[in-house]
């Protein structure tokens, strides 16, 4: 088999990142947009030592799972992998992908409740980073086509409020009149419908202010319009320095009854109606240690530390984004909670230093897609506390520090699934080990 070649492929399984698997003549070859039973027609884009990808030219015979997909750019667009089958069926896809690749690791079957539907599968995200760029002339902006740096021109976008698109229309419209040389265009909604908007540019641009009166005038939802400047030629999309152009300095999510004030730089869920749901279901888990202590690793702008604090004696709050942090006190003192401790720094060396001087009851660790380093890993699995709760949206480093804490003193009780991201591959998991 080669680059180039055209071969008909039937569909075995959706292995993790919603791929459709299958063999030609002993070869794993995978490709996107299709589903299990299928047999479909691939041209060859790539081959490793182990498998091959392929890219979709028709389905011969279809499932009786598939749809016509909502949204018209699906095909190019790399931000979804399941809008071609029903919410249901998606989740199944998704549970038994992500089981399949987590059981390997561990090296046993596992199972897991959920996942937890989410309460909207479309319109939910809060969040969109749009590349933008020039091309003959014409300024596009959009989303990236899988696996490149080809931006698809969207028109349209379901998973996003539709006043993110407007904007994007008249962010592009006035990149052209007024010769910008924007490289990213950043929104963001709070839960009261207020927006944020960040102009990612190579240098500070001279008429900025008019631009931000322009665009809160065209929409009046917009109520804080920064500026960011990332100079590097990466793929890192936000640079160190914001500067506030006009409007409010943070945004204000709101959790139940707790209000997070957020700011550009600082990370906050996409999915705010799921994100209470997670938070609620830790809470119920944790009700054995109602008047505990507790550490927060990773914990960003309190966004889990807050609502621990109502049933807890006291907690740690660890961040070591410094405007996170800076958010994270704003919010303690927002809520009025004065039961939890922040603690600048990185939560590897930060859990050891509280470690040296007192013992606490549980652990919530919430780290980046890349798990948690193996060394602070073998580390937890060591120490005296009661529970660990692993929150991650990746369940192959799940499984990888997983198997590793259960090296120690924990073993996994319970593994609850939340689709955060419907239409997409990706799932959050909420992983529950308790002390032998």
């Amino acid at each position: 088999m080669k680059i180039g070649d055209r071969i008909v492929l039937d569909i075995e399984k959706i292995v993790w990142e919603g791929k459709g698997l299958g063999y030609y003549n002993g070869q794993v070859v995978m490709t996107d947009y299709v589903l299990p039973g299928e047999r479909v027609r691939l041209v060859i884009e790539d081959v490793k030592k182990d498998y091959a990808i392929g890219s979709l030219i028709d389905v011969i015979e279809p499932s009786k799972e598939r749809i016509a997909p909502r949204c018209k750019h699906y095909y190019q667009c790399g931000g979804c992998s399941f809008q071609h089958t029903s919410y249901e069926y998606q989740l199944r896809l998704k549970k038994m992908s992500s089981l399949e690749v987590m059981s390997r690791i561990l090296g046993r079957e596992i199972s897991g409740e959920g996942p937890v539907k989410s309460y909207n599968p479309w319109y939910y995200r809060n969040k969109a980073q749009f590349p933008i760029a020039r091309e003959k002339g014409k300024v596009l902006g959009g989303f990236y086509k899988k696996g490149t740096h080809e931006i698809v021109d969207l028109s349209e976008c379901p998973l996003h409020p539709p006043v993110f698109i407007d904007i994007l229309k008249w962010v592009k419209d006035n990149v052209s009149k007024r010769n910008l040389d924007l490289r990213y265009l950043y929104i963001r909604q709070g839960t009261s419908g207020d927006i944020m908007v960040t102009f990612v540019v190579w240098e500070r641009m001279k008429n900025s202010k008019e631009l931000a009166l322009s665009l809160i005038k065209a929409f009046p939802e917009v109520v804080s319009v920064y500026e960011n400047v990332n100079r590097s030629k990466g793929n890192v999309i936000l640079g160190d320095s914001f500067y506030l152009i006009e409007g409010k300095e943070k945004l204000e999510q709101k959790i139940g009854d707790i209000v997070f004030m957020v700011s550009p730089g600082s990370f906050f869920q996409v999915n705010v109606q799921q994100l209470k749901v997670i938070t609620d279901y830790i809470i119920d888990i944790l009700s054995p240690y109602r008047g505990g202590v507790f550490v927060d690793g990773y914990a960003g702008v309190g966004t889990f530390s807050l609502p621990l604090s109502k049933s807890s004696r006291y907690g740690y709050s660890i961040e070591e984004n410094p405007i996170a942090v800076n958010d994270a006190i704003d919010n303690i003192n927002i809520n009025r909670i004065h039961n939890v401790r922040i603690r600048k720094g990185k939560t590897e060396f930060e859990v050891k230093k509280i470690l040296k001087n007192e013992s606490f009851d549980y652990l919530l660790v919430d780290p980046p897609r890349k798990g948690l380093d193996k060394e602070f890993s073998t580390f937890l699995s060591q120490i005296d506390i009661g529970l660990i709760i692993y929150i991650s949206c990746n369940p192959s480093t799940l499984a990888r520090d997983i198997k590793i804490l259960e090296s120690g003193n924990f073993v996994l009780k319970k593994l609850r699934g939340f689709d955060l991201f419907p239409q997409t591959a990706h799932i959050e998991y909420v992983a529950v080990l308790e002390r032998r």
